[in-house]
């Protein structure tokens, strides 16, 4: 599905705390709403991100497009890089235990350095999941376009990337080679951690144990609600989530925009930003283009 739900939030209470069940609950919803794509972690809730996704999902987990990493550990408070190619294959079996699946959509290396797509050692191991049939297609979740291009020279066929109407440029960038390549683009915050979904005052503040507390400063915060305030007039009734959500979808490179719901109804609200074509028109991106960043 275009858009997919994103378990991070749900799982690892990053916004906050979340209510028992939340997180099924949200899963459930999502998928009578046309959600068939879940983006998943086994670092996220340790464990939780998978194991509840797919206890929500019941027997449609045969059918849903499943989404997890390997990479990243636990080690008491820290979170520290494991892409040892030993690490890789017991990572991907001990997901596939907790999905109750013999094989998983896709595999995204989480935020891997550079030096470790270069390690043939490294290769064998994620073409050895793919030739077993565990693993369906790779690629990277990175923030950096120096990555993209790496993984995607050496065979990734999924890159995950933040993309959002704040930050349109790194998917064009990779353009010609995601063409080159036959790849495909999962859309990292397409909503901007909620600034896009356009409820937020200068003033808002962020409880504790959310992360956004402490990712901006009063005054950054302000700047960046003005700038989605510049946006409103191209949405239709003012919906800013579904101006921005149509505006990552309208990018024929994008396969999914993974949106971090906490709510089922934030995540049936999103799921009908999926629905018509053209997602918004030419001219209206060009006007959005040329606002002031």
């Amino acid at each position: 599905s275009e858009i997919a739900l994103g378990t991070w939030g749900l799982a690892e209470g990053a916004y906050g705390p979340v209510p028992d069940g939340r997180l099924e609950e949200t899963v459930r919803a999502a998928w009578e709403a046309g959600v068939t794509t879940f983006d998943l972690s086994p670092l996220w809730g340790r464990g939780d991100s998978e194991r509840l996704t797919a206890k929500a999902l019941g027997a449609n987990k045969k059918d849903a497009v499943l989404i997890t990493r390997v990479g990243q550990v636990e080690s008491g408070p820290r979170v520290l890089p494991q892409f040892d190619a030993i690490s890789v294959g017991p990572s991907i079996d001990q997901s596939l235990e907790r999905l109750d699946r013999e094989w998983v959509d896709v595999v995204l290396l989480h935020n891997p350095p550079l030096e470790v797509l270069t390690r043939e050692r490294f290769q064998k191991a994620i073409g050895g999941a793919m030739a077993s049939g565990k693993v369906r297609c790779w690629g990277i979740s990175t923030s950096t376009l120096e990555d993209a291009r790496l993984a995607l020279k050496i065979g990734a066929q999924v890159i995950c990337l933040p993309h959002n109407l704040l930050a349109p440029d790194d998917v064009e960038e990779i353009t010609p080679l995601l063409k080159e390549h036959g790849a495909g683009v999962l859309a990292r915050s397409p909503l901007a951690f909620g600034l896009l979904s356009g409820r937020w005052t200068a003033e808002t503040v962020f409880a504790e144990g959310d992360h956004r507390r402490d990712r901006w400063t009063p005054a950054s915060l302000a700047a960046r609600v003005a700038r989605v305030e510049t946006l409103r007039g191209f949405a239709a009734a003012g919906d800013v989530a579904d101006l921005a959500l149509r505006f990552v979808l309208s990018n024929a490179f994008v396969a999914s925009a993974l949106v971090g719901a906490r709510t089922p109804e934030q995540i049936l609200h999103a799921a009908k930003s999926s629905v018509g074509a053209p997602y918004v028109e030419n001219g209206i991106l060009k006007q959005m283009a040329a606002l002031p960043k």
